[in-house]
Order: C-alpha cells, then sequence, then structure tokens
C-alpha cells in the first residue's frame, strides 16, 4: 500500500464521524492557519471527504456541524490570537515575519495601499471576500490596527462558510452520484486541486506584473 492510500485511509476514517481526535485536529490546523502557516491540500482534503461521507450516509449532517464547528473555533481563535498579538505592538509582529517569511508554509505579504484602498473595513462581507483571495493575514493585521475585532470575527464566519461550504458541497455531490470510493475521490481531488493552486498562481503573477507596469 502507498503512502497515498495510507493517508487516503486515514482521513476516510477520521472523516466518517463526530471523532474527538479530528476535531482538535480541526480546531489546531485551522487555529495556526489564521497565522498563515497552513499546509496545501490538507484542509481542502478534509472537508471533501467529510462531504463525501455526508453525501454516502456515513456521516450525519450533526456530525458534521460538530467538526465544522470545532475547524470554526480554531479559526476564531487563531484569528483574535494574531489581533491580540498585533494589538501589542508591531515589532513581535514584524519579528515574526521575518523570522518565517522565507518558509514556503508562510504567505507573502502583497497587500499595497492601493488594494487597502479598495476594501471597506466596515463590511463583513468585504471582509471575508478579501480573505478568500488570500488577504487573511494582511486583512487581520490591518483590522487589529483599527480597532475592528467583531469585524473581523464576522468577516472569518462568512468566510468559512463559503469556502467550507464549497469544498463539502463537491464532496457530497460526489457521494450521492458517483460510485468512486473515498481514496479515489482523494486523489482525483488533490489533481484538481493542483490545477486550481496553477491557475490561481499564473494569474497573481499576471496580476502582479500588471501592477508593477502602472507604477
Amino acid at each position: 500500500m502507498s503512502l497515498g492510500d495510507t493517508l487516503a485511509q486515514l482521513l476516510t476514517q477520521l472523516t466518517g464521524s463526530l471523532d474527538p481526535r479530528t476535531a482538535a485536529f480541526l480546531f489546531i490546523l485551522c487555529g495556526i492557519g489564521e497565522f498563515g502557516m497552513s499546509i496545501p491540500y490538507l484542509l481542502e482534503s478534509v472537508w471533501l471527504l467529510a462531504g463525501y461521507q455526508l453525501g454516502s450516509g456515513v456521516l450525519s449532517p450533526l456530525h458534521l456541524l460538530g467538526l465544522w464547528l470545532a475547524a470554526q473555533c480554531g479559526r476564531q481563535l487563531g484569528a483574535m490570537g494574531l489581533y491580540n498579538v498585533t494589538r501589542i505592538g508591531t515589532t513581535p509582529v514584524a519579528r515574526l515575519y521575518q523570522k518565517f517569511r522565507h518558509s514556503r508554509f508562510w504567505p507573502k505579504l502583497s497587500l499595497s495601499k492601493r488594494v487597502t484602498r479598495h476594501i471597506n473595513l466596515t463590511s463583513p462581507f468585504t471582509i471575508a471576500y478579501g480573505r478568500l483571495f488570500g488577504l487573511r493575514l494582511p486583512l487581520t493585521i490591518t483590522l487589529a490596527v483599527k480597532r475592528r475585532p467583531a469585524r473581523l470575527l464576522a468577516g472569518v464566519i462568512l468566510s468559512s462558510i463559503m469556502w467550507d461550504g464549497l469544498y463539502i458541497t463537491v464532496g457530497a455531490t460526489v457521494g450521492k452520484t458517483a460510485t468512486l470510493n473515498p481514496v479515489q475521490v482523494l486523489l482525483g481531488s488533490v489533481g484538481g486541486l493542483t490545477l486550481l493552486y496553477l491557475v490561481t498562481f499564473l494569474v497573481r503573477r499576471w496580476l502582479k506584473r500588471r501592477q508593477l507596469a502602472s507604477n
């Protein structure tokens, strides 16, 4: 059995019920993700498989809600943790960023002044929209500087509903209509996510070059 098959089976077992290990895993994973340290494919695969288990009747809606609430609590705690760290002072945040900014798990802070002018920080929907397009970390820091914790928490909830819901819906649709097993779903999703990441990377590179050319 390959490493991929072993990982797929492990994730399938963890997403088959409201397992305390899965809830704790999601809580920790989403909490540290708010600081910009995330593992590509992992969380997406969890939600896809959870949706698949829901669609195939293995996972109940109530248990899925429990897993999602555990992830949401992790996000809220992580967001407020970064918010409070930023409120203490910009120096610790700057040192943390300088330490980890070359890591492949740390996103690039490319939020320019031009972008911030077009983000309405009084609207949770706009904040959620920005988080979905890679501005999670800079938006949290900006909201901390402007002292708007309620807007931050509301934006976290809205973006989570949209982002998690998308993967869960896709997984549930496959679980209801397809004859694929969970391992095939996971391997197929990895290929689809790779294509999505590649397209997103190319679009960001194009936008960055366009912005540099206009300056």
